[in-house]
């Protein structure tokens, strides 16, 4: 079997989205059991090669390397250094081989195609400015029969948690959002919240099903939800990133420690 060989690809973190990443936290009650879920939906089996998009601090990669076992294989990519350097030694400290973490753009994959049998990505896409481009690649870099597993956010509150991102791609450079500190208006990446399903069928996958749960465990709250939104984060001007923080904050307070209804929504590429 040959495996995937990661390339650094696609766009690189400023020196400002570094210094984001660096007070990024883990929040592991809250995401670890929304990573082990998404794997669980997603049918690994051990042998898989496995790719996760905006790995973060590894709650999907670290259950999917469980699953595929020894002679598996998982890739994690981010965006940022710093949250690449700190997975990588977590996965170095606990003794795994079988796993890599490496910089790369979920938009602009540096992988040959059909490297993977299970691209997974959780509460990513939508904060990419084209998650269409995300969702070609990843149907690009499977192979034919492998499986995609995605999770966003549902339920009465997701359009709140959806306008405050909104909110701040108003306060993002000009490529990201509209006029400073206003909300534009709704991107691909908020038809992507409100429908993954048929964001999916458009990218050409099949077999889409959605699963919705409530976690047990409530949101960890704003600073969590702000630590990350990373990619979305990076576009906006230092000087105006607090003023974009009490607007989006403004909106979401009332939401942050209620428990989130998760939506589970796994495909396949034929």
């Amino acid at each position: 079997m040959t495996r995937a060989t990661p390339l650094h690809h696609g766009r690189m973190p400023s020196t400002h989205e570094q210094s984001l990443s660096d007070t990024y936290e883990a929040n592991d009650d809250f995401f670890d059991p929304v990573g082990a879920r998404l794997v669980d939906l997603t049918d690994l089996r051990p042998g898989d090669r496995v790719l996760d998009l905006g790995c973060g601090r590894g709650a999907v990669l670290f259950a999917a390397v469980a699953a595929v076992g020894p002679d598996g294989y998982t890739v994690g990519v981010d965006l940022s250094p710093a949250v690449v350097r700190h997975t990588a030694a977590q996965a170095a400290r606990v003794g795994l081989r079988n796993v890599s973490v490496r910089v790369d753009d979920a938009e602009d994959l540096g992988f040959p195609d059909r490297s993977f049998e299970a691209v997974l990505a959780s509460f990513t896409l939508h904060l990419t400015p084209d998650p269409a481009a995300a969702l070609a690649g990843a149907h690009r870099v499977l192979v034919p029969g492998g499986h995609f597993g995605l999770t966003t956010f549902g339920g009465d509150t997701g359009p709140a948690w959806q306008q405050a991102v909104q909110t701040l791609r108003g306060y993002a450079e000009p490529s990201l959002g509209g006029a400073r500190g206003r909300r534009p208006h709704p991107t691909p990446a908020d038809e992507l919240s409100r429908d993954p399903e048929a964001a999916l069928i458009r990218a050409g996958f099949t077999a889409v099903r959605t699963v919705e749960e409530t976690t047990a465990t409530a949101y960890p709250g704003p600073d969590a939800w702000w630590q990350s939104l990373r990619p979305l984060l990076e576009a906006i001007p230092p000087d105006h990133r607090e003023e974009a923080r009490e607007a989006a904050y403004a909106l979401i307070a009332p939401l942050a420690h209620h428990g989130r209804l998760i939506r589970y929504t796994t495909a396949r590429r034929d």
